[in-house]
């Protein structure tokens, strides 16, 4: 079989995942979560908003971002087992640095007196997850960072014992969040790099994508939940007033609990009066992975077509434009029977979604790689530049929220001081720290595009 011709890279691409990485960012860092306007908060339950778009708009180009890079590698030589363990090696990277996001904060910040166990524990911990995700990612110094994962396993270990087993470290990592935004993009690309490897046609594309959307569609709807019965799509999250047999109204309520428990979010948690908990339940949790990985697969679809050689660039657009007509009208269509709803990732959201994100693409596939519009390029540099740091600047600047609302000044957060010095009111101040947090990210990511440096995985 002939290795596939290598495709151009769009830089729409890169413009739109840098898009919404910024999104992301702007969604995530509000200067309040009290003063939010309504378009920056995710729907209370069934529909949408602007911040419902932003995640499945990222998995969708990871889907077409595939269609560029694997022909790529094969044009080169590479086999698709060698592939597919690059793959295997990236998801896993990104989950360790999803779980690093969620605890990194007990390094700096222990909340206890200090003591050379303590201090060895951390170190030991720095050193094993960097070890970790470097070699993960590829590196020819694999011997020296090998050393560096295993001295850090080794102080870890010691650290750990010296301190009795008992550290706010290890009592962080034992309650660890187990899904994340990060953690759910790597399963997503791990699944359906699997199935494109394993039948790489359009044809079983659409087939996959039928399938697991339809499956995902009669199970939430039709399956009786033991204990509740036939589950009720609008019933939104229950509160401390809900009855204990009306508290799983959907399957994935009480597939999170049931295998996640207290790994989940720990704001979609309820306790009872003794602490026990009675349910939880995670926006990133195990059983809508499915729908999501079909959000993936729709921009596999999509990067098949951009990157077909009996297409002109007239007809790609063309295609994007028809296809994302169609989509968001079948979306919400059935959503008469299964609604739009992101926190549980239904099929209509994830076809309506793919098609938001289809005609986004387009617009930037007119404006940047067919018109070439200087005026658009260089307005959109900012965004090509985010997107191709797009990992590094969200976790990254993760670490820096979480970081400004541990520092304090005063008697106040540093995140909280700055909030307060900017005019305006509290809403229109909660948005400019989130426009102020974007803007300083994008001078970072145009900066490191500039000298060329990128975290790649």
């Amino acid at each position: 079989m002939n290795a596939p011709l290598a495709p151009r890279r769009l830089a729409s691409l890169d413009a739109l995942r840098g898009l919404t990485i910024a999104a992301m960012l702007l969604v995530n860092n509000p200067g309040s979560w009290s003063h939010i306007y309504w378009p920056l908060e995710h729907a209370a339950w069934n529909g949408w908003t602007f911040t419902d778009l932003v995640f499945p708009f990222f998995l969708f180009m990871v889907g077409v971002a595939m269609m560029f890079s694997f022909p790529k590698r094969m044009a080169r030589g590479d086999s698709r087992g060698l592939l597919m363990t690059h793959v295997v090696q990236r998801a896993v990277a990104l989950m360790l640095l999803g779980w690093w996001g969620a605890s990194w904060s007990r390094v700096f910040w222990a909340n206890q007196d200090g003591d050379a166990w303590s201090v060895i524990l951390r170190l030991g911990f720095v050193a094993g997850a960097v070890g970790s995700v470097i070699l993960l990612a590829g590196t020819e110094r694999r011997k020296a960072w090998g050393m560096v994962l295993g001295a850090g396993v080794i102080l870890f270990l010691v650290g750990a014992f010296g301190r009795g087993w008992e550290d706010t470290l290890l009592v962080r990592l034992a309650g660890l969040r187990i899904p994340g935004v990060l953690v759910r993009i790597a399963w997503c690309y791990l699944l359906a790099s699997a199935l494109w490897f394993w039948m790489p046609t359009w044809k079983s594309m659409v087939g996959w994508i039928a399938g697991l959307l339809g499956f995902y569609f009669l199970f939430m709807l039709y399956v009786p939940i033991p204990g509740f019965g036939m589950p009720d799509l609008t019933r939104a999250f229950p509160t401390a007033e809900t009855p204990v047999d009306e508290l799983f109204s959907n399957w994935a309520f009480y597939i999170d609990y049931h295998v996640l428990g207290d790994h989940t979010w720990s704001v979609r948690q309820l306790r009872d009066a003794s602490g026990a908990l009675i349910w939880s339940f995670d926006p990133e949790g195990i059983i809508s992975t499915i729908p999501a990985t079909a959000s993936v697969l729709l921009g596999i679809l999509s990067g098949q077509w951009l990157t077909r050689e009996d297409k002109d660039d007239a007809e790609k657009l063309n295609g994007l434009f028809v296809a994302a007509g169609w989509l968001m009208l079948l979306g919400l269509v059935l959503s008469i029977w299964m609604p739009i709803n992101k926190r549980i990732w239904t099929s209509s959201y994830t076809i309506f979604t793919a098609g938001m994100a289809l005609a986004t693409l387009g617009i930037l596939y007119h404006a940047i790689d067919m018109k070439g519009w200087t005026w658009f390029t260089r307005w959109s540099g900012w965004m090509v530049a985010y997107g191709r740091n797009a990992i590094f600047a969200f976790v990254a600047s993760g670490m820096m929220a979480t970081a400004m609302s541990l520092i304090t000044v005063g008697d106040t957060s540093l995140k909280n001081w700055l909030y307060e010095s900017l005019p305006g009111s509290p809403k229109m101040a909660s948005f400019l720290f989130g426009i102020s947090f974007v803007t300083f990210w994008a001078l970072i990511a145009w900066a490191m595009d500039r000298k060329k440096w990128y975290l790649k995985l």
